[in-house]
């Protein structure tokens, strides 16, 4: 029987905590600041504007614009064989934040840059739940 490697699994912390727990559920959960509502990126542990640290889970729509993509074509992943595309997204509610998907699809195929993607999470990997985009057809 041939073992196969399996991909690292993030560990959560206080401040990962919400956007994993998002993801198992396939919804994109970022944390809003209290004091001046701005969100905050998932490592966080306080906001960036105002350094409140009073930071609450909310829902987002999961709409991000393309800001750029790249091919691997070695192994990318253990257990995975390339080419793989790596999609850096911004985050609709809050460009200023910017997130790493998986396009195994070929979504952003011919996509120009701010175009409007939709972010989901793709079936377990171990206890985690990664990035991808989604193809129109799979938005919810």
């Amino acid at each position: 029987m041939t073992h196969k490697p399996q991909r690292p699994q993030p560990v959560p912390t206080a401040e990962t905590r919400p956007f994993w727990e998002g993801a198992a559920e396939g919804a994109l959960v970022l944390r809003r600041c209290q004091g001046c509502g701005r969100l905050a990126p998932p490592l966080a542990p306080r906001c960036p504007d105002c350094l409140c640290d009073t930071l609450l889970a909310e829902r987002l729509s999961g709409r991000v614009m393309l800001k750029g993509r790249t091919r691997l074509h070695l192994q990318p992943l253990p257990g995975r064989t390339g080419p793989l595309t790596l999609v850096e997204c911004a985050v609709f509610e809050d460009p200023r934040i910017v997130l790493i998907a998986l396009d195994e699809q070929g979504v952003t195929d011919g996509a120009l840059p701010d175009a409007i993607l939709h972010l989901g999470f793709s079936p377990a990997e171990g206890d985690a739940h990664f990035a991808v985009v989604l193809p129109p057809e799979d938005r919810a």
